[in-house]
């Protein structure tokens, strides 16, 4: 009797370990296969048109994935988008409170060291600070398999009027220095603003607590180990049930 316990404490023990191990591995995949975009900043005057780019990052190759883009429509006007590759083609339709565009490459596009997938272009109609947000969705690689939107960093837009237009041309002539100092000032909005690529997210219910693949495979992990844990239960009784009716006869 207290060996086969010692067999039963092994075997729950083993049990546990292979679930904490299949819990990593399923994490570890899941982290690898994810993809950042990137929407970049802009300085620019009234009136005017400018372009932004739209950059992804990954280690997987992009084959397809769909945009949504909101922004202030009394300071921007949408006019076109372009792709910078000649395998990749876009579709977009602008709306009345949105821009719908689709990305498609069917090779798959090299974004590993995070490369421009397709640029975007507006016209400055009034002066101030605006973003242009976006999130993404039914992203996948070339081995046809889904992959899940990590970062998304929506762009910064400083349109300067006529009386700013001296700070407005400086601003332009030096915006490849400031590009480092921009990209950590867009992280630091990130962190306390809280931008809208992630409140979008939110919103239809992709990122909310219970739909996040992590806890997902955490919940899986927790019910398959009670499963295994309930199965030795139950065969251990039975087992000492059996054994006491034999001790009986």
């Amino acid at each position: 009797m207290h060996k086969f316990k010692r067999n039963l404490l092994r075997f729950f023990i083993l049990i546990i370990t292979v679930v904490l191990l299949s819990y990593g591995s399923l994490i570890t995949a899941y982290s690898a296969n994810k993809v950042d975009f990137d929407l970049s900043d802009y300085n620019c005057d009234n009136n005017r048109l400018f372009t932004i780019s739209m950059t992804a990052d990954s280690d997987k190759k992009l084959c397809a994935a769909s945009f949504e883009f909101t922004y202030d429509k009394s300071m921007f006007e949408f006019r076109s988008a372009k792709v910078s590759d000649k395998s990749s083609k876009i579709a977009y339709n602008e709306l009345s409170d949105k821009v719908k565009l689709v990305f498609l490459n069917a090779d798959g596009i090299n974004i590993i060291n995070g490369e421009i997938i397709f640029t975007l272009t507006f016209k400055a109609v009034k002066s101030g600070t605006g973003y242009i947000d976006f999130f993404v969705s039914d992203c996948v690689d070339s081995d046809i398999n889904s992959i899940d939107a990590g970062k998304c960093t929506s762009a910064k837009i400083t349109v300067y009027s006529k009386s700013e237009k001296s700070g407005s041309d400086k601003s332009n002539s030096s915006d490849k220095s400031e590009k480092s100092e921009t990209s950590g000032s867009k992280s630091e909005r990130k962190k306390t603003e809280e931008t809208t690529s992630v409140s979008t997210y939110d919103e239809i219910g992709q990122l909310n607590s219970f739909d996040n693949p992590n806890i997902r495979l955490l919940i899986i992990g927790i019910v398959l180990g009670a499963s295994l844990i309930a199965a030795v239960m139950l065969a251990y009784n039975i087992f000492k049930r059996i054994k006491s009716n034999r001790n009986k006869r």
